[in-house]
């Protein structure tokens, strides 16, 4: 039983501390050349696409911003991709002169929208974002120069969110920059494992149709890429602004569908768990899979602890049901939630259980490729 205990524990440990503070370390070791938009000689044509369904009251804000986009004008096209939508958003883009505009009337998910919108284009780069969010007016030059890069497949923006109005928005962008930093020191050692889904960009060459079940095509299509002997990189010039999720359910919702997505992808790729074949698979490992699996060593310390004698476990088990305890009191009273340390607690917890709700709904067979808003 000791064996249990250490075992998750430091399992626990390396997963949320150890890794990040390795992969950091080593990073620091690796000198990245700037990619500067001012030495780009020729600036290559840019297909913008965003995928939307049901959206009339965004449509106009978007495209607005995508015009104020520091791009040559002559080089950029914007795509919008109507997924079955029956309100006034086709309408609203119909009459914008300067936007190509692809629909059908039935709605069949994300996944047909970009194919459909990739497979008639001929410009040399696809940049893919969301309607709800804003990008910064030098993004798409940013995203453009690092992509020119030898060696360079992909390019994530940075994901930056708006001032949070609540305390579980609060430490849900904690947990979010916490999560960059981790996606900046891989990018710097060697790559990513995925992109920000709200802003980034491949070669045209390099886009493959993804099967329209897809539930994360800024994992399927990026590592596809990385697979392909090419990199993914992260550039936080490139940015764009979101609001945080103000509620904890809401987050629940956008994650438990995030790692039905990751179960979904390491399914139907198998070759991510083979070192010879991934050329990132400690950082996979460490990375995607520990993370799913952090619940389950966390009921294995509690139990564990709860049957060893000594003092150690003891409080071992006491910090961890203290811990569960004030979760559940922050959870049954939203008021408590406004205290940090409790909120923080609730949205770790969250977290977690989502990763549990993700595989029973991968297990289930309960895959929907149409995103719902949350």
């Amino acid at each position: 039983m000791k064996l249990v205990f250490w075992t998750s524990l430091v399992f626990v440990a390396y997963t949320y501390a150890g890794y990040p503070l390795l992969v950091w370390a080593l990073s620091r070791l690796r000198r990245e050349p700037d990619a500067a938009p001012e030495a780009v000689a020729r600036w290559p044509s840019v297909r913008v696409i965003v995928a939307v369904h049901n959206e009339q009251d965004r449509v106009a804000a978007k495209i607005a911003n995508l015009r104020e986009l520091d791009y040559p004008r002559d080089k950029l096209r914007i795509v919008f991709v109507s997924d079955g939508s029956n309100d006034a958003t086709n309408d609203r883009l119909a009459k914008e002169a300067d936007v190509e505009v692809l629909s059908y009337p039935v709605r069949r998910g994300k996944p047909h929208a970009l194919n459909t919108a990739v497979e008639a284009a001929s410009e040399e780069v696809l940049v893919f974002t969301d309607v709800r969010q804003s990008l910064a007016p030098r993004a798409l030059r940013y995203l453009v120069a690092r992509l020119l890069a030898p060696g360079v497949g992909a390019v994530s923006g940075e994901l930056v969110h708006l001032d949070p109005q609540t305390h579980a928005a609060a430490h849900i962008g904690l947990y979010w920059r916490y999560e960059k930093w981790i996606r900046k020191s891989e990018s710097r050692l060697a790559s990513n494992l995925g992109v920000t889904g709200a802003l980034y960009a491949i070669r045209r060459v390099d886009y493959k149709p993804v099967p329209e079940d897809t539930l994360l095509d800024d994992f399927e299509i990026p590592m596809r890429i990385l697979r392909g002997g090419k990199r993914i990189v992260f550039e936080t010039r490139a940015q764009v602004f979101d609001e945080l999720q103000r509620s904890v359910s809401g987050e629940r919702l956008r994650k438990v569908r995030t790692l039905t997505g990751n179960f979904q992808s390491f399914a139907r790729n198998p070759w991510l768990f083979s070192p010879l074949a991934n050329p990132v698979f400690v950082q996979f490992v460490s990375h995607k899979v520990f993370r799913l699996f952090v619940p389950y060593a966390l009921a294995l310390l509690l139990v564990s602890a709860l049957l060893l004698d000594g003092r150690g476990y003891r409080l071992a088990a006491g910090a961890q049901l203290a811990g569960y305890a004030v979760c559940a009191l922050g959870l049954a009273w939203p008021r408590l939630r406004e205290h940090r340390l409790v909120s923080f607690l609730v949205v770790f917890l969250e977290l977690n259980w989502a990763a549990v709700l993700a595989l029973g709904n991968f297990l289930g067979g309960r895959i929907d490729s149409r995103w719902e808003k949350t």
